[in-house]
């Protein structure tokens, strides 16, 4: 036995070292990301779900030609989504849908307008209710000033 321990001792001692290096620095990505996720599901819970929610109320008050739209929040990821008149899509008409996700440490908005889709990204600080409704409001503006020509 003292020939292995001789020969194999310090390449299995380095090797569980490095093993445990990436563990650690796997479970600190876990974590870090963990936290940032949670960070912007409370970001979404409490500034983009209102806004979106403001909106779907707002368009269902103004008549059969705006309603059919919803949101839908993913609970597992930080992310949501607004879709302007989902039924048309069923219907094979035009539909939109925006969404607010998290990519790394920055808020992504994907919009979606009949497969036509558009990304930017911003900076968490960004993300505040006057901004919110702003890119909320243009997107809507923008599906009822195209839609129907």
């Amino acid at each position: 036995m003292g020939e292995l321990e001789a020969e194999l001792n310090s390449v299995l001692n380095q090797y569980h070292d490095k093993q445990e290096h990436i563990r650690k620095s796997q479970r600190r990505e876990q974590d870090e990301h963990r936290v940032l996720e949670n960070e912007f599901k409370k970001l979404f819970s409490n500034i983009v779900e209102p806004s979106m929610m403001q909106m779907v109320k707002y368009l269902e008050s103004k008549g059969d030609d705006f309603k059919g739209s919803y949101m839908k929040i993913s609970p597992h990821l930080a992310k949501i989504t607004l879709i302007i008149n989902a039924y048309r899509y069923q219907e094979g008409s035009h539909w939109a849908e925006i969404e607010f996700s998290r990519e790394g440490d920055k808020l992504k908005i994907r919009k979606n307008e009949n497969e036509a889709i558009t990304e930017a990204l911003f900076e968490k600080s960004d993300l505040n209710p006057r901004f919110v409704k702003r890119i909320l409001i243009d997107f809507v503006k923008s599906y009822y000033n195209t839609e129907g020509t």
